[in-house]
């Protein structure tokens, strides 16, 4: 997924070239790939029609060969080539659509990566910082200390000591700070955590003093992505003044960057608290979405191909599992990859009415038919795929009977002591396998 995440974010890098703002090129984004899938959405449609054509010659087959599955699969393969058609195609639209929508979580955990012309160098020291200024903050509000940083550096120079020399032997003490000391191992790593934390305290604004106790602020901060995808938090970070300890090419670009969308912050995890904000209604409104999408496709479905308001139970249900996983889809990850599945789910509506307005049953199944003229002649001597895949199986069988039959048959030509040479070369054969399976020494037998 992360090899398509770059060509996605070239998209998506266009697209808010555009605009200058994430929200409005999510939807310019969900726009064109939907374009890309249409053609593919057509052949969707001629598909169904198709299948739609052929159901009562299915339906044939599964009574006449109801008893030999085999002969069934044979005739069912046979059927589709005649036909022309391929089972497998509606499926494709759908396969594209959840590609590209965890291709692009790469794009939405990482903007500024993927977006921006910010130094990717730069990128990764300042989400290193990030998280390390939330480990050592971490450590020094849990029971055991619950000091502040600045209450921590004022002490130090009380005592004579330079504070910021203090705190880099503090954060390699294992025993003052084992978490730290375990999460931040190396000194060029503790020297940069003790550069940035400097940056921070030398600057005017006083905001800055307390940067340890905002960076564990849940409303503010979301712990979950402070810890796995700090480059969501240089937004917070930004907006808050907590910025002089970031680089320079980060600082820059984070802040002409717009991940808001409706006073929105993108970047933030919807979380289904007591307390409710506008993040919330993300993934209801995706979830209602994709299940207006579903019933509205269902509907045509059982228009165009009556047989399918036949379909089992266990299909019926898979109708009601995309608003489910949509939901879920949205509470777990930003906000932005729920709007980019509102989106989605939007286009995905509008094309199947656009689709069924414009491609009636009867004009789909002429254009059906020209098809199927167009390419009776063409694939008449090529193999399908099916066709393919059954004839290879069939071959396997064979060849096995086959070798199974010959072995047969030349045991019975055997005399009874050429048997029984025989039998003592399978035995002594499985002995030895089974030593050198278990590492025994083996002797052959002349028993």
């Amino acid at each position: 997924m992360s090899l398509l995440a770059t060509p996605l974010g070239w998209i998506m890098k266009f697209c808010y070239m555009l605009v200058k703002n994430y929200g409005i090129a999510l939807f310019l984004f969900t726009f064109i790939t939907r374009l890309v899938v249409f053609p593919l959405s057509v052949k969707q449609q001629k598909s169904t029609a198709r299948m739609a054509m052929i159901s009562p010659q299915l339906e044939k087959l599964k009574k006449k060969y109801a008893k030999n599955k085999e002969k069934l699969n044979e005739e069912t393969m046979k059927l589709y080539k005649e036909e022309n058609v391929n089972p497998m195609s509606s499926c494709l639209p759908m396969v594209i659509t959840m590609v590209i929508l965890f291709s692009l979580i790469p794009v939405i955990y990482s903007p500024l990566t993927y977006i921006s012309n910010a130094n990717k160098d730069d990128i990764e020291a300042s989400n290193k910082r990030i998280t390390n200024i939330h480990v050592l903050s971490e450590e020094l509000h849990d029971k055991k200390h619950d000091v502040a940083l600045a209450e921590l550096l004022a002490d130090y120079e009380k005592d004579g000591k330079d504070p910021y020399e203090a705190l880099e032997k503090d954060i390699k003490n294992k025993k003052k700070f084992p978490n730290t000391a375990k999460e931040i191992d190396s000194d060029k790593d503790r020297e940069d955590l003790v550069d940035a934390i400097k940056a921070l305290y030398t600057d005017d604004n006083k905001k800055n003093d307390d940067i340890d106790k905002f960076i564990l602020k849940e409303k503010k901060v979301s712990q979950q992505l402070v810890k796995s995808r700090p480059e969501l938090v240089t937004f917070d970070l930004i907006k808050n003044g907590y910025q002089n300890f970031l680089p320079e090419s980060v600082r820059k670009e984070a802040k002409k960057f717009d991940y808001n969308f409706l006073g929105m912050s993108l970047g933030t995890i919807p979380r289904f608290a007591f307390s409710l904000d506008s993040l919330v209604f993300i993934p209801f409104i995706s979830a209602l979405l994709q299940l207006a999408t579903t019933i509205v496709s269902q509907r045509y479905t059982k228009r165009n191909n009556p047989t399918a308001a036949n379909m089992g139970g266990g299909m019926k249900a898979m109708f009601y599992i995309m608003p489910l996983f949509s939901l879920w889809i949205c509470f777990s990850y930003p906000a932005a990859l729920g709007l980019y599945w509102i989106y989605s789910s939007f286009f995905a509506l509008l094309q199947t009415i656009v689709l069924n307005v414009l491609y009636t049953p009867e004009k789909v199944q002429e254009m059906v038919k020209k098809d199927m003229e167009k390419n009776k002649n063409k694939k008449k001597n090529k193999p399908s795929f099916y066709e393919k895949a059954m004839a290879m199986q069939k071959a396997n069988n064979e060849n096995t009977a086959d070798d199974d039959s010959d072995d047969d048959d030349e045991e019975k030509k055997l005399s009874k002591a050429e048997m029984k040479e025989l039998q003592r070369q399978r035995i002594n054969e499985a002995r030895r396998r089974m030593a050198e399976k278990y590492g025994d020494e083996y002797e052959e037998s002349d028993q």
